[in-house]
């Protein structure tokens, strides 16, 4: 059951993803939302209520028997529950309509005839206000829970007005009402119900939103072959904003946005002082209202990289189309006609040969000299590695120390993982494709750092760790198996290279070079004495970029 139209509340139009971080402004106004709606005020009040009665019956006499196929979210309500003397209240308030006249057009309905033009008006307007007002939380079904629990309270409701003789001999000495305590016994358990079912929708949506962020991701990588070079671009910017959604929902910031939630409930129950069957249904409708917010709060952001998966989707087609053109054009005068397919496996494998008969990491790092062609673009299964990459970092190619999945401070602010999370996704392209060449699993020993992080460790004040453009990486064995693995850096197109006795420095910013314990290079980390001449010779050659190119 979905609506036709794109549901948003007013609180939860305020709200994008770029407030989509640990101080964000969500807390804030989930915990002032009784600032923002008078949760006390009953719309029924503000009407004549027998007609308020008298119009929500018809009204629900009525939709059993009209076609509401054309009224998308009305229909999906109604399936769940009838409408409350309190929502149909709302509707009319909100609208600022003539209650009277709408309960005359409704009562000249004669079921199985066509509906008159002002009853179409009024289903119109109805389908609408529910749209805007609830209509995610009654397309998910989130209603329609609140709607049960209110059933469920009728029901004890008629118990405890028919059987207040019986309850009359109940005896309590801090309570001397029967009935009141009979109430407040069946508020606790309505109240621990109620915030139950709101914390377990957050969990809902929350899941589904990661489901669609992934499924986002996927798409993506999917166009890889498509998109060439551009798919690189097209998938860091999302895998960014996924970064980001999946940074909102952890643990820490998912707690923080229940507590608000606990909150809330509380500041609004107080606000009942009698549980009256009316003011029962008044607090169901809020908490319908407040489940839209939620949604509306949480969604925003996944509609936005949805939206972006979709434009490049369109793009994905453009290119395609764009392609069979020039193909035509260039067969039409005289090219042999070949399909992007056949093209590009005829350029793999013309790279593939060059590569093959090029000499051994081991034979560069002693001073040959070849060409060689690394891809430029990500693969489609390069992406979906790194699509996947967590504190686990990519099983069987590399993996981070304790100190890179503990750094958690990303820009003097709170973030589980920093330390690996804000690397930039172009490093984790390179090293996957230098770990290809030399088929070593290695260990990160040190991914991004905060200002505050680098500056503990002795960092350079302009250390490119700073960015995300660089990582450090443990690379065990002599001498042959590390430049082995420079060699191939260099080749994967890392542009700094530094070379530690304990690690190999590897960022993407300009191309450089250094050995550690040079005169012009001190360092805590020298290499042995040994190997320096050897270093600064291999080094060299990447600093003109002689080792990928003759």
């Amino acid at each position: 059951m979905t609506a036709l139209c794109e549901s948003e509340t007013p609180l939860a139009s305020k709200f994008d993803s770029t407030l989509l971080t640990s101080s964000s402004q969500v807390f804030k106004e989930i915990d002032d939302y009784t600032r923002l709606v008078d949760l006390n005020a009953n719309p029924i009040e503000q009407l004549d209520r027998q007609t308020v009665v008298d119009l929500t019956n018809k009204t629900n006499l009525m939709l059993d028997t009209v076609d509401l196929s054309s009224y998308n979210t009305l229909r999906d309500r109604i399936e769940q529950a009838p409408l409350t003397f309190v929502e149909v209240a709302d509707f009319v308030v909100s609208n600022n309509l003539d209650i009277g006249t709408i309960n005359n057009d409704v009562g000249l309905y004669v079921p199985g005839a066509s509906t008159s033009a002002p009853v179409d008006s009024y289903l119109n307007d109805l389908d609408y206000y529910l749209n805007v007002n609830l209509g995610k939380s009654i397309s998910s079904g989130l209603c329609g829970a609140f709607a049960n629990i209110f059933a469920t309270l009728g029901g004890l409701f008629t118990l405890i007005s028919t059987a207040q003789e019986l309850i009359a001999d109940i005896k309590n000495l801090t309570e001397k009402d029967p009935v009141k305590l009979a109430k407040s016994l069946t508020l606790t358990a309505v109240l621990k119900k109620i915030k139950d079912t709101v914390l377990e929708i957050v969990d809902k949506v929350i899941a589904q939103l990661m489901k669609q962020v992934q499924g986002v991701i996927d798409s993506v990588v999917g166009m890889a072959g498509d998109l060439k070079c551009a798919a690189q671009s097209a998938f860091n910017h999302i895998q960014q904003a996924a970064d980001q959604i999946k940074e909102f929902f952890d643990e820490v910031n998912k707690d923080g946005l229940k507590k608000s939630l606990e909150k809330f409930m509380a500041k609004l129950v107080a606000q009942f002082e009698r549980l009256t069957p009316e003011n029962v249904a008044l607090m169901m409708f809020r908490f319908c209202q407040l489940t839209e917010v939620i949604q509306s709060l949480l969604t925003a952001p996944v509609d936005g990289i949805k939206k972006l998966a979709a434009a490049l989707t369109i793009e994905q087609a453009a290119l395609k189309s764009a392609g069979l053109v020039e193909t035509k054009k260039a067969v039409e005068a005289g090219a042999l006609r070949l399909s992007t397919d056949e093209r590009e496996k005829l350029q793999k494998e013309a790279s593939e040969k060059i590569n093959e008969e090029a000499p051994s990491l081991t034979e560069i790092a002693n001073g040959a000299s070849s060409h060689y062609e690394c891809p430029t673009c990500p693969s489609a299964e390069e992406m979906k590695q790194v699509a996947a990459l967590d504190e686990n970092g990519i099983p069987g190619k590399f993996t981070f120390e304790p100190q890179v999945i503990n750094q958690n401070d990303f820009e003097g602010k709170y973030l589980k993982g920093a330390g690996y999370k804000k690397v930039q996704k172009e490093v984790w392209f390179k090293l996957l494709r230098t770990i290809e060449q030399t088929g070593t699993e290695v260990k990160i020993n040190s991914g991004y750092r905060s200002a505050g992080k680098n500056a503990s460790v002795g960092g350079a004040s302009k250390s490119k760790h700073m960015t995300g453009q660089a990582i450090d990486v443990r690379v065990s064995g002599d001498y042959d198996t590390r430049a082995s693995f420079v060699v191939a850096a260099s080749r994967a197109g890392f542009k700094g290279i530094g070379v530690y006795s304990t690690f190999i420095h590897l960022d993407i910013a300009g191309r450089r070079a250094w050995v550690a314990g040079e005169p012009t290079t001190p360092s805590d980390y020298p290499v042995p004495g040994s190997q320096t001449d050897d270093w600064v010779r291999l080094v060299a050659r990447h600093d003109v970029d002689k080792l990928s190119h003759v």
